[in-house]
């Protein structure tokens, strides 16, 4: 600039206040909003091939997660329940649409449970290692398979992202204990266990992170084999073929995740009593693709299944 003669100088003045008048005129002397592209709400790390897709048999929950990452505060897995419900009422408290629809709330119209499949809520941990400790690294949004990308951003982008589409810190308080920060999970290479595809990629034995919770108790000698056969009706209901077998235990058979004695209960809404839940393992009689929830608990983060290889 310094190089320019004085005629070439006040060209480039005039020049410039043209350019600072056209902005106001336009924006009124407000800053421009960006028009990047938005990154998309889900994110589709390490996809299954189409091939691959069209030959396993999914759920009727989407594989495809709204990942979000822990920022601050640290919870166990047995936290699963308290940290789902907080972080889910923050959902239905910001979502643009009051009421939320069916898909997000749960609940029709008329205020009564949903019997379509709804937004449920589960824990990302670090589970699956040697050296795994079950700590929660995030948590995810798993869809209805039947909702269209545009319908769940319509609902959930504003939540999750501010005006210029980058990601919106969520504060997630309880008015107790509970506190700490979540934002929805752009990295290129997150954490293996922040991957979707670790927990819904296709595989015959899965086994369950958080544990699954019966609609009812059994007694009797028989009644492992009859809480068996709940479980296996619970794949059904959520679209999957019917396992060849079913193992209950106490224990996960997967690295990092607590006994199942650990987590709190889960209790009715009639009369406030404890419900049972337990750890197990399914076995198909061939490859399923996740994400797999199974029982009462399973849109607040319990009955969570991992593939097995």
């Amino acid at each position: 600039y310094a190089d320019l003669s004085e005629k070439e100088k006040t060209a480039e003045g005039k020049h410039k206040k043209a350019l600072q008048m056209q902005l106001n005129n336009q924006f009124n002397g407000k800053e421009p909003v960006t028009l990047r592209p938005e990154a998309g709400l889900w994110q589709g790390y390490d996809s299954p091939s189409p091939t691959e897709l069209h030959e396993t048999i999914g759920s009727v929950f989407d594989p495809r997660f709204v990942v979000l990452q822990m920022k601050d505060g640290r919870f166990n897995l047995t936290g699963t329940l308290k940290l789902l419900e907080t972080l889910r009422g923050a959902v239905m408290a910001t979502c643009p649409k009051q009421p939320p629809p069916e898909w997000v709330s749960g609940h029709t119209k008329e205020g009564k449970p949903s019997m379509m499949p709804h937004l449920a809520f589960v824990p990302m941990a670090f589970v699956g290692s040697e050296h795994a400790d079950g700590r929660i690294m995030g948590a995810s949004l798993v869809l209805p398979r039947n909702i269209s990308p545009e319908e769940a951003g319509l609902h959930l982008n504003k939540i999750f992202r501010d005006e210029h589409g980058l990601p919106k810190k969520i504060r997630l308080f309880d008015g107790k204990w509970l506190e700490c920060t979540m934002e929805i999970d752009i990295r290129e290479t997150p954490p293996f266990n922040m991957r979707a595809r670790t927990w819904t990629q296709p595989s015959r034995v899965w086994a369950s992170i958080t544990p699954v919770v019966l609609d009812r108790h059994f007694d009797g000698s028989d009644k492992w084999k009859n809480a068996a056969i709940v479980v296996m009706d619970g794949c059904e209901r959520i679209g999957l073929p019917r396992p060849e077998e079913v193992i209950l235990q106490p224990v996960s058979l997967i690295e990092g995740v607590p006994h199942a004695r650990e987590f709190p209960c889960l209790r009715r809404k009639s009369d406030r009593g404890r419900m049972y839940h337990i750890h197990a393992v399914l076995i198909f009689g061939q490859k399923v693709r996740g994400p797999v929830l199974i029982g009462a608990g399973r849109y607040k983060g319990y009955g969570f299944f991992r593939p097995i290889a």
